[in-house]
């Protein structure tokens, strides 16, 4: 019955990791089920290989061991704690931080699926954990030092022998500390297998100032001792903003303000550059039909493109004119219609991810209107994209809108970004909206020249369309692979909002 479980398991990893991922392809890759005191992590785990390292997401991994892990999106680090260990990492680079010490990793952490995949065996044992590998089973086995003791349920097929062999024990061992007169075990049974060593791991560091070796990890607990300057201690562990140390004076906890650590390597140029550059997605899905359009009194290409929610340079290139060609009325153009297949998601929380150029410009075209979503707060508005090519130019219905969107950037226009969800023609789309209205003035006529246009903008045409809504211009929204206005490249922190909106963690 376990066997069939864990072959279950195992086919069920290969296929979840076997899924479309924007920007990772799955070459080289091996799965392992992975046993935390006992227990099947089988909760949405990917595993994966990297340069020969099992990969597993950080989040799955801090949970099975009762710890945490915080991605900061500002530094593209994330923080793996548990009990009195924290591991930094920095998205792609080979280096890490154990209890503040850089030290060097044989697998960065990576993106895969929309997680953050860390190398498993060395982030268990950093953490403080004792790591097993079983090979026959096709196990990574993890334990925690859990009452002081390495308990081990037996499995089908088990023996006295092939356990004493995995824990590098003895038979006889096992016996004595498990009160067994025989040879026979059972499947489910629990065998003590020895006492838990913790790895014991310590760092050269000195106090920076004058420091109080706190009891605790606060400064109104009592005080073990003060230590003068460039007093030499010992790093044990790292709990928040504390370092647990020894001294010549005890055992405690020093703040980090006052600590320098003897380092050495570099962290080096840890700076990742995934968010970038452009992120491929899968568009194999999408096909274009034609339909046909009659040209009116009053038209143009651009009012036509605009109206049917196409740039006018494929309008032109459909039916092979220029920016300078003369339409007429009655002339029946072919108007180009992009079909985007609804996308899977991690979940329904999250919106599914487009790359602007194929897929999100005609699915949010210009006149289109939708709800923004703060992935944060879940507080929403009503927005109508008005313009943009390279992203989209949008603006809020109403005052009311307005005044939510202002309060939801802290009260106040920034060109901050943050992560939304768009809701549009009953479909979630991931995106990331920079709170800076811009390039217009409300209650002037759209496209007349004003003076003191929002953002700094100065004088020129005015970009609001939408007047009284309380909002002077336009603020940008992105998806996928938008670009920026001045140097038309992507922008990464607008990149990394898009995909956190769509589940990454």
């Amino acid at each position: 019955m376990i066997k069939r479980k864990i072959a279950m398991l195992t086919a069920v990893v290969m296929l979840l990791f076997f899924t479309w991922t924007p920007g990772v392809t799955n070459a080289n890759v091996s799965s392992k089920v992975i046993v935390v005191d006992n227990n099947i992590i089988f909760d949405s785990l990917i595993s994966g290989n990297h340069n020969g390292v099992l990969m597993i997401p950080a989040r799955e991994l801090a949970k099975s061991i009762g710890g945490s892990f915080n991605y900061d999106t500002s530094t593209m680090t994330g923080t793996l704690a548990y009990r009195e260990n924290e591991l930094v990492f920095s998205l792609d680079s080979s280096v890490a931080r154990h209890n503040g010490k850089l030290i060097n990793l044989l697998a960065p952490m990576k993106i895969v699926n929309f997680r953050y995949m860390v190398p498993a065996q060395f982030s268990f044992e950093m953490l403080g954990n004792k790591v097993y590998e079983n090979s026959s089973r096709n196990m990574l086995m993890v334990y925690r030092p859990i009452h002081n003791k390495l308990i081990y349920n037996v499995l089908p097929g088990d023996s006295l022998w092939i356990i004493s062999r995995l824990f590098d024990t003895t038979i006889s061992s096992i016996k004595h500390l498990n009160g067994l007169s025989g040879d026979v075990i059972f499947s489910g049974q629990k065998l003590v297998i020895g006492d838990f060593h913790k790895r014991s791991i310590s760092y050269e560091a000195y106090t920076s100032n004058s420091a109080t070796l706190s009891s605790g990890t606060s400064l109104s607990v009592k005080a073990v001792g003060y230590l003068r300057p460039w007093t030499r201690v010992n790093i044990t562990g790292k709990n928040g903003s504390w370092y647990k140390v020894t001294t010549p004076i005890g055992e405690g906890y020093i703040h980090q303000s006052v600590m320098w650590i003897k380092q050495d390597i570099s962290q080096g140029n840890s700076t990742s550059q995934y968010f970038n550059k452009v992120i491929p997605v899968d568009t194999s899905k999408n096909y274009v039909t034609y339909t046909n359009y009659t040209v009116k009194q009053g038209d143009n290409l651009w009012s036509i493109s605009e109206s049917m929610g196409i740039p006018n340079t494929e309008l032109e290139k459909a039916n092979n004119l220029s920016s300078n060609s003369t339409i007429y009325v009655g002339q029946v153009l072919k108007i180009p219609v992009h079909h985007i297949p609804k996308k899977d998601t991690i979940s329904s929380d999250y919106g599914e991810v487009l790359d602007w150029f194929s897929e999100g410009r005609y699915v949010f075209p210009i006149g289109a209107t939708g709800r923004l979503i703060d992935v944060q707060t879940g507080r929403s508005f009503m927005i109508k994209r008005t313009m943009g090519a390279t992203h989209a130019d949008c603006e809020t219905l109403t005052k009311q809108d307005t005044q939510i969107m202002r309060e939801i950037f802290g009260g106040n226009w920034t060109w901050n970004r943050r992560s939304f969800i768009l809701e549009t023609n009953g479909r979630r789309f991931a995106v990331s909206v920079m709170g800076m209205p811009h390039a217009g003035v409300d209650g002037v006529p759209y496209l007349r020249n004003v003076a003191n246009r929002s953002g700094g903008y100065g004088h020129g045409p005015n970009y609001d369309r939408i007047p009284g809504n309380g909002m002077d211009g336009h603020f940008c929204v992105y998806f996928l692979n938008s670009l920026r206005h001045n140097d038309s490249r992507v922008d990464a922190q607008h990149q990394q909002n898009v995909m956190s909106a769509a589940g990454l963690r």
